[in-house]
């Protein structure tokens, strides 16, 4: 009996432990899964951030190419004067097409450029009736004078242009015209084209009127896009989420242009992206079920043998207990069965040599060495108790219980955007809210390190967007303050201040420690050498890193940007960034 409740108790315990690595696997799979999909999404939102950053800066090159057009001499005389008859359209177009021609110089993007009266009179680089077809259609979206706005798509000899047209009036006169230029929409959808997510993701573009600007698949330019993605665009700038596209599960993100009000789309396949994914968890499943099943049957089998050896060694000891001291216990046995066997065939060979020795004037002293010799096989059945193998059972099985351990997730994917920030960001500046999100992450890991580290972070996100910073500029400082401020006097690290204000046409991080300062003569020299226009004199026992992101921000910014000093004693050190505040405005 004693053996068949060993063996459910076994068989209860794998079952028991199959069910909960079955209820972690299944947990771990979902949470995995969620942070894959998540990440993806996050991953899609920042390039098609870049793209639009990308598109926009193409834009207002051309505007700032194109513009000044409207307001030359030649433009405003072609606007009065060319109504005049033949001879005055053909005198004032000849200045305004010499001007065209110098826009257009090294500029194989811009297809054409036309300036239409509003009489329909036309100047172009390339077909004057072509633009006066258009004129009525792209002078009703004009609202706003002196503001570009895309007019929309257009087919010319075979060529897709992408229309884009500002309305502008004559100095001092009610005259009015339209100055339109074509951009090749290959220029354009090169910014999406080259763009791959995994192996089959995509990206794609819609107008301002929901149509398609670009799609890998060429036949789905300029229709509809699908109602879905239209209302979405309509009541959102941004966003993301799970859609079914072309029949499959797609991880879809989308991002507005605030300059153009193109919309950049990313699609990727969900079963793409959780495709190792599955393979992983179907393979962890297999190799974990073929684990408990191996180790049932070994921990069954071994079991099994115990119980056998265990009831052999009781049965001989029973028939010890009656009288019969021939009984032996097989010797070949390994382990502690066999030094179990060995010990009992001892014991019944001392009990038989000492009944043999046995007189007639000893039966008293004997019999209570029986007793002694009773008491010791006592304690060897208490030795083999099947409780003994049950509780080396679960010694053992102790160690193959797995650590669930969260924290180690969250501490890696912030080391991996850490590297991917410094080794991929090449930008010579970057906005202050990605340089705080990269230093959020490595703060992150110096709190996992530093149970007593807090963190106080006092700027606003919207306002950080719009401040351009150079990459790498806040961490050294934080290096920084870990290093002299805490390390080098032995301290726990306490607390970290970083703040950011705007101060009229400048933008002031703070950022503070409350360790140990430093020397008021060590201060004076680094502020000294910060103000240094000439710089490098007094390079000699300074932080260099330090100096290196005050160099870096001086060289982009200008001598009116950099660090400073604020304050260094025994409560600590405040140095304060100084940034120009530069605002993301739309064309005007």
């Amino acid at each position: 009996m004693r053996s068949f409740s060993l063996r459910n108790k076994i068989i209860a315990m794998f079952l028991v432990l199959s069910i909960l690595l079955t209820g972690v696997g299944y947990y771990w799979y979902l949470m995995t899964t969620l942070t894959i999909q998540d990440n993806t999404m996050k991953l899609s939102r920042q390039i098609i951030n870049q793209m639009n950053s990308r598109l926009d800066a193409y834009f207002m090159e051309i505007v700032n190419l194109t513009l000044p057009m409207t307001a030359r001499n030649v433009s405003a005389q072609f606007l009065d004067k060319s109504g005049g008859g033949p001879y005055e359209r053909l005198l004032y177009a000849r200045p305004v097409n010499q001007m065209i021609y110098n826009v257009m110089v090294g500029r194989p993007d811009i297809y054409g450029i036309s300036i239409i009266s509003q009489d329909r009179l036309a100047t172009s680089s390339y077909s004057n009736l072509f633009a006066q077809e258009r004129f009525p259609e792209i002078a009703g979206k004009l609202n706003q004078p002196g503001k570009f706005e895309i007019a929309g798509i257009q087919q010319y000899n075979d060529v897709r242009l992408l229309t884009i047209a500002v309305k502008f009036f004559s100095p001092g006169t009610q005259h009015w015209g339209i100055l339109i230029v074509d951009l090749r929409l290959d220029k354009i959808s090169s910014i999406a084209k080259d763009v791959t997510l995994g192996d089959t993701g995509f990206v794609w573009i819609a107008d301002t009127e929901g149509r398609y600007l670009y799609y890998p698949d060429s036949h789905k330019w300029s229709k509809r896009i699908p109602d879905p993605f239209w209302k979405r665009i309509q009541n959102e700038s941004e966003g993301g989420d799970i859609e079914y596209s072309s029949g499959k599960k797609m991880i879809v993100t989308y991002g507005r242009s605030d300059l153009t009000n193109l919309t950049f789309f990313s699609e990727t396949p969900l079963a793409e992206v959780n495709s190792d994914l599955v393979r992983l968890r179907n393979t962890t499943i297999l190799i974990g079920i073929t684990a408990l099943l191996l180790g049932m049957m070994v921990a069954i089998s071994v079991s099994f043998s115990l119980s056998r050896s265990i009831l052999l060694l009781q049965r001989l000891m029973k028939r010890v207990e009656i009288g019969n001291l021939d009984v032996h216990a097989p010797e070949n046995k390994k382990g502690e069965i066999g030094y179990l066997y060995r010990s009992f065939n001892a014991m019944v060979n001392e009990i038989k040599n000492l009944i043999h020795t046995v007189s007639a004037l000893q039966v008293k002293e004997k019999e209570l060495e029986f007793k002694q010799l009773d008491s010791r096989m006592q304690a060897l059945q208490y030795q083999i108790n099947p409780h003994f193998l049950y509780n080396t059972l679960e010694i053992v099985n102790s160690y193959a219980i797995i650590e669930n351990i969260p924290v180690i997730s969250r501490v890696v994917q912030s080391l991996a955007r850490i590297f991917r920030y410094s080794v991929e960001n090449h930008a010579k500046t970057v906005p202050l809210s990605v340089e705080l999100a990269h230093i959020k992450d490595y703060l992150d890991i110096q709190m996992e390190r530093f149970e007593n580290l807090r963190v106080e972070i006092s700027m606003d996100e919207g306002l950080a967007a719009q401040i351009m910073a150079v990459p790498m500029m806040l961490q050294p400082l934080i290096e920084n303050a870990f290093r002299h401020g805490y390390q080098k006097h032995k301290l726990e690290p306490g607390v970290l201040f970083i703040r950011g204000s705007r101060q009229g046409e400048l933008f002031e991080i703070d950022v503070e420690d409350n360790g140990r300062g430093m020397d008021t003569k060590v201060r004076d020299h680094y502020n000294h050498l910060f103000q240094d226009s000439c710089g490098e004199g007094g390079l000699e026992g300074a932080s260099l890193g330090l100096w290196n992101v005050h160099s870096r921000i001086r060289l982009f910014f200008g001598s009116g940007c950099g660090l400073y000093i604020l304050r260094s004693d025994t409560n600590g050190t405040a140095i304060r960034i100084t940034l120009p505040f530069h605002s993301i405005r739309r064309l005007e």
